[in-house]
């Protein structure tokens, strides 16, 4: 057997695509296994399952590469729960945000040089519908703000969501999830917020087929706002592609259904694309592939390279109205700290040219080819769904009955792919992909071929 270099040392941008993934230890790695004991003393232990089961500690990481304190090498497939998608500590971001912070490090939400320059960056990727901004630190905190935006533009005070829907876990955006177990427990929730199925064509709630059922889900939207609602609505809240709730594309048909019925109503139509934009689904935006262009946009994650940001992008009229319009009224601590604009504004530059979203198209695209390949050949995949550098595996227990893996199987495949190198983001019936969109070509087909493996080692011990 060859020997792999000691990579423990080597600063991770050194490396090659041939030395990595490089795991040399069991997992968690003694070190990991002293800084968890040590973290845990104090740290509540309700953080992500993924962190809570592998128990590593994250000693450095650059591009697609993440470093434990033990040295072992990872391939990240998550990009950091989606927030770095020009890969880890991307050069000019860490440059920008150093200069930045040796000048200012927080002043309130005063206007600094590197606010306009940030706005002027971002509306140079937006139609002329989306080019006034209100700032904010995380996506529910967003999601929250867009509510209160709709209210005070509509008068109104009624919402539609979705099925499978992911917007946060305030009060306010668990709301508008669909049915995840994690919103359990703590309701009752605010009141006007209705649900209608999405376009989850995998598991149809109408038991209809993609090629014949005209996107039946749209039309019960209206429905939804006849028989449900007191014709009081101000907003219809969407994910062009529903992230955490597995990866499921809304089809173009879809959007546009709902286009028509926030004109028809005077709702604002909103986009939750804080997972979905910066390039994520292989364009900037993922709207941008529907066609349909929405009242309200919202953008988080990969917007600042993992610094805290999130914002809402609409027109200078729905953000001046009512009283979201008042002075105050938008104000947050740490919204639109001259930090955040440093480092978006340098994101944005990285991606301005196209190149990385060029690459991101044609990686994902063989990325995708190969995870099909592993559709048909592992029936633990029942349906596979991708869009740019965003994937879902869906798995079952049988493809017939299309009835869902148990929990344990999930995390044992979590640990099968880290011990094999491939860190994802958490275990579930969905397993979902999202490297970087910087990821090389050959460590995009190295890290589907572990993903053969491990699935084949989960499969095996279902046996």
């Amino acid at each position: 057997m060859t020997s792999q270099p000691d990579t423990g040392d080597v600063p991770l941008a050194q490396l090659a695509d041939d030395e990595v993934p490089r795991v040399r230890t069991a997992l968690p790695g003694p070190r990991s296994a002293e800084v968890w004991a040590r973290d845990a003393v104090h740290h509540a232990g309700n953080s992500s399952p993924a962190a809570q089961w592998l128990q590593l500690a994250i000693s450095d990481a650059a591009g697609a590469l993440v470093r434990d304190v033990d040295g072992n090498v990872f391939v990240d497939f998550s990009s950091g729960a989606v927030v770095a998608n020009l890969g880890h500590s991307p050069p000019g971001v860490a440059a920008a945000l150093g200069a930045e912070a040796e000048r200012l490090l927080h002043y309130f939400d005063f206007a600094t040089p590197a606010r306009p320059a940030f706005f002027e960056a971002l509306a140079a990727t937006l139609p002329p519908e989306l080019q006034t901004f209100q700032m904010y630190s995380t996506g529910s905190e967003a999601v929250e703000a867009a509510l209160r935006l709709a209210k005070s533009f509509t008068g109104r005070y009624e919402v539609i969501s979705f099925h499978h829907a992911w917007h946060g876990r305030t009060i306010g955006s668990m709301a508008l999830m669909g049915g995840f177990p994690l919103k359990h427990g703590y309701g009752p929730f605010p009141a006007g917020v209705h649900h209608s199925p999405s376009a989850y064509c995998y598991r149809c709630a109408f038991g209809l087929d993609r090629d014949t059922c005209g996107v039946a889900c749209a039309r019960f939207v209206d429905r939804v706002h006849e028989q449900s609602t007191e014709q009081q609505l101000a907003a219809v809240i969407v994910e062009p592609v529903q992230g955490v709730g597995g990866v499921i594309p809304q089809p173009p048909e879809f959007l546009a259904h709902l286009r028509e019925l926030c004109d028809r109503t005077g709702a604002l139509l909103i986009f939750d694309e804080i997972l979905t934009g910066m390039g994520r689904t292989g364009t900037m935006w993922a709207f941008e592939q529907s066609g349909v262009v929405p009242d309200v946009l919202l953008a988080g994650k990969g917007l600042a390279s993992g610094y805290p940001i999130s914002l809402i992008a609409s027109r200078r009229e729905v953000l001046d109205a009512g009283r979201f319009g008042r002075p105050g009224a938008g104000a947050s601590t740490f919204a639109s700290g001259n930090l955040a604009c440093a480092a978006g504004a340098a994101t944005l530059a990285l991606l301005e040219d196209g190149t990385v979203l060029e690459h991101a198209r044609r990686v994902g695209a063989a990325m995708l080819a190969g995870l099909r390949d592993l559709q048909a050949r592992h029936p633990l995949v029942g349906d596979v769904r991708g869009r740019g550098m965003l994937f879902g595996l869906e798995l079952v227990r049988d493809r017939a009955t299309k009835e869902r893996i148990a929990p344990e199987t999930a995390r044992r495949l979590l640990f099968a792919l880290a011990r094999r190198g491939i860190l994802t983001a958490g275990a579930g019936p969905v397993l979902r992909l999202s490297p970087p969109l910087v990821l090389s070509e050959t460590l995009a087909a190295k890290g589907v071929g572990l993903l053969d493996d491990a699935l084949s080692e989960v499969e095996a011990e279902a046996t």
